[in-house]
């Protein structure tokens, strides 16, 4: 049984208690070549940041020379040495876990954080204790760090600092969406970020802090760092950089092989299912390979390997918990113009936007900036170039179940009520998924369309009746929920598709149609077109391959319906 980092964001635990790793250490490599000393690298949550940022720790530390071969020998950096290896005090700062409650718990926490990590750096690399108490008494963070700086340039002490920041935005993530007058404040011309930033560049100038890197999610503080710290390069859209964290399809494969050697796997259809459920990020248009999750794909690989067999949620909780922050993105600016895209994404899978670069919350929140918010944090990736910027997709099956139950958690809201039942719904979908009866399901979106009808949170047309049932069938987990699937250069409404570790007797195509009242003359017309479209779309090969395949038309006239079983 091999050993997974599952969670593991500590290279030397990954290193010496003999876990697989994927070797990722040519890219220090690649980033001690550029031209830029200072960079930092953006990638959503459970990407790998944390432990890049503590291989890079460990790679440049000067104290870690007598340990460069165990930590390193047997990958690609111990057999191609950069030049600067093991040369640098490490000066680490990380930036989670700060009480964001108002903009003073924001600042005690940021000082607190910043005070932490120069204490630790004085005890590590044995600064004169006469120097302790005046660097650690400064009533400022960037006062600490400034007189710290002022320290190190001057001999004895003298030797090149290498500044790391791991989550350098999480506390301004979460206060983005509830306190936008402290965010702004924050990192403003006078705000503690801003000059705590400016202190770092002014020892760049200076000579004592050779090299700078951090890390985190969004670039919604990039403004204060880059007019504070501006001579810093972004390298996360570039194409060299795309599989510097996350994995691609051999390094799953790879870590596949060593799980399944000793078990009897069916490797591709594991292979399809992580495709589906992980895979689908990419962070540079020109970047050739889509990346996985690596979170998710270990999640997956270490319940396969101790269980063996697929684990009975597919979603790792920890990520679920993580990525709920989306109903916090869309809280900022105008949240009912931003629940137009969300309901643009349910419904079309795909958006168009250019990609904001640095956010300026001076002036209005757009639309471009909601697209790329959502983009930075992972739940939307790039499809291709549009027009005039780019088409955004959902990456993978995770992201769109979290969509959907977003959607549904503000219908909730909308109405003051639930607006179905978690206990009805499974008695729905055991009648759909074991004895192939949809009527129960076509009654259950009745009673929602009902309790919906007249709110504001939609207005009822074929598109919007679609999202209320798709929403519905996420809410059921029984089931892959594919909206407008392409077959053959046309679309299926819905198809349902099995869904591991769930087992049903039967997978579905819909075709969903809706007419007002006014219009009922039309029925039997929009009944045969429906009908007769549904039957070409099974001649498909690829639903032809599909085993045990219900298809029905689901026609609803006002708040009425009928179902047409088709063969």
């Amino acid at each position: 049984m091999i050993k997974i980092p599952y969670g593991i964001g500590h290279f030397p635990t990954l290193r010496y208690g003999q876990y697989v790793y994927v070797d990722k250490t040519h890219f220090i490599e690649k980033m001690e070549y550029l031209s830029t000393r200072y960079l930092f690298l953006l990638r959503p949550r459970r990407f790998g940041k944390s432990l890049w940022v503590s291989i890079l720790s460990h790679y440049y530390d000067i104290q870690q020379a007598t340990n460069f071969d165990k930590l390193f020998g047997e990958l690609y950096i111990g057999a191609h040495p950069t030049p600067e290896k093991n040369s640098y005090w490490i000066l680490n700062f990380e930036f989670s876990g700060i009480d964001t409650k108002t903009l003073d718990t924001t600042y005690q926490g940021f000082f607190n954080k910043v005070k932490d990590s120069i204490q630790k750096f004085l005890l590590k690399y044995a600064i004169s204790e006469e120097f302790h108490t005046g660097i650690l008494n400064k009533q400022s963070p960037n006062a600490m760090l400034s007189n710290l700086l002022a320290v190190c340039s001057e001999e004895p002490h003298k030797c090149p600092i290498y500044v790391i920041i791991d989550e350098y935005d999480h506390f301004a993530n979460e206060i983005l969406a509830f306190h936008q007058g402290d965010f702004t404040s924050m990192v403003g011309r006078n705000g503690f970020v801003r000059k705590f930033y400016e202190v770092i560049k002014t020892g760049a100038m200076d000579g004592v802090v050779g090299r700078f890197f951090a890390t985190g999610v969004t670039p919604i503080t990039l403004d204060a760092m880059t007019s504070g710290f501006n001579i810093t390069t972004d390298i996360s859209r570039k194409p060299q950089f795309n599989e510097a964290l996350g994995f691609t399809f051999e390094e799953v494969q790879h870590f596949t092989d060593l799980v399944c050697e000793n078990q009897n796997c069916d490797k591709p259809k594991i292979f399809q299912d992580m495709k589906n459920w992980y895979n689908g990020y990419i962070f540079g248009i020109e970047a050739g390979k889509r990346i996985y999750n690596p979170d998710m794909v270990l999640y997956f690989l270490n319940e396969l390997q101790t269980q063996q067999k697929y684990p009975e949620n597919l979603l790792d909780t920890n990520i679920a918990s993580d990525y709920g922050k989306i109903a916090k993105i869309f809280k900022v600016g105008k949240e009912q113009e931003n629940l137009t895209v969300l309901q643009k994404l349910i419904d079309d899978r795909e958006v168009s936007a250019e990609i904001t670069e640095k956010f300026n919350f001076e002036r209005n929140f757009t639309k471009e900036d909601l697209v790329s918010l959502l983009y930075y944090m992972g739940f939307l990736t790039i499809k291709k170039r549009d027009f005039m910027g780019y088409l955004f997709q959902m990456p993978n099956y995770v992201i769109e179940s979290l969509y959907f139950d977003f959607f549904g958690e503000y219908l909730e809201r909308q109405i003051g009520e639930a607006w179905y039942d978690i206990g009805d719904l499974r008695e729905v979908m055991r009648a759909l998924a074991l004895a192939g009866n949809p009527e129960p399901l076509a009654k259950e979106l009745q009673n929602a369309l009902k309790k919906l009808s007249g709110r504001e949170a939609i207005q009822f047309g074929e598109k919007n009746l679609k999202v209320v049932l798709v929403t519905l069938l996420n809410y059921s987990k029984a089931y892959f929920v594919k909206s407008e699937y392409e077959s053959e250069k046309r679309f299926v409404d819905i198809l349902l598709l099995k869904r591991p570790p769930v087992e049903v007797n039967y997978q579905y195509a819909i075709e969903l149609k809706y007419l007002p009242k006014k219009d009922s003359k039309q029925k039997e017309k929009i009944k045969k077109e429906a009908i007769i479209q549904l039957q070409a779309y099974l001649q498909h090969e690829e639903l032809q391959k599909l085993e045990n395949l219900k298809a029905f038309v689901l026609l609803f006239i006002g708040d009425g319906y009928e179902l047409l079983m088709v063969q």
